[in-house]
């Protein structure tokens, strides 16, 4: 397997674990709860080039237009990317032979990018610091991230290659 055939497998991994860790949002929250998160990811965007970077609460900012579209593609081009980051660190192994240790591991670790990265950006602090019961949002953002790695897993078993 070249290179260019290890990152595309790993986008298509990478979208897979984010389709099913979405459903399982839907099906343990909602509809209205995982979109609302995701528009708020898309109106962090739309808003970069009027408010910048750093809100002192994204929830308060002004919604932007197509805020729900942004949010999502968003949400599933970095989805793909992490995919690429798993078969990248775990190599072609990873969609030859998938083990769950891995994708589980992988799905953790993807945890440390909303704690340390977007959260801060949207005015919530360093893994949600500044929320009343922070301890109650990051469980369930590693939860979260746990069900992603899990469809890492899935999602390769599914796409298994012989290599």
């Amino acid at each position: 397997m070249n290179f260019v055939e290890l990152l595309s497998f790993g986008a298509v991994v990478g979208l897979g674990a984010t389709v099913f860790t979405d459903l399982v949002g839907i099906f343990r929250q909602g509809w209205a709860a995982t979109n609302g998160f995701y528009s708020l990811v898309g109106r962090w965007i739309g808003s970069i080039p009027d408010a910048g970077l750093v809100h002192s609460d994204i929830r308060n900012s002004a919604p932007v237009s197509s805020e729900a579209a942004l949010g999502w593609s968003a949400h599933l081009i970095l989805g793909g990317l992490f995919g690429i980051g798993f078969v990248c660190l775990f190599g072609p192994a990873s969609l030859s032979a998938p083990k769950a240790w891995q994708g589980l591991s992988f799905g953790l670790l993807t945890v440390l990018v909303p704690w340390l990265i977007f959260q801060p950006l949207f005015g919530w602090g360093v893994a949600v610091s500044k929320a009343p019961e922070s301890w109650k949002l990051r469980l369930r953002n590693l939860v979260t991230h746990s069900v992603f790695g899990l469809g890492l897993w899935l999602s390769a078993l599914l796409v298994q290659i012989e290599l």
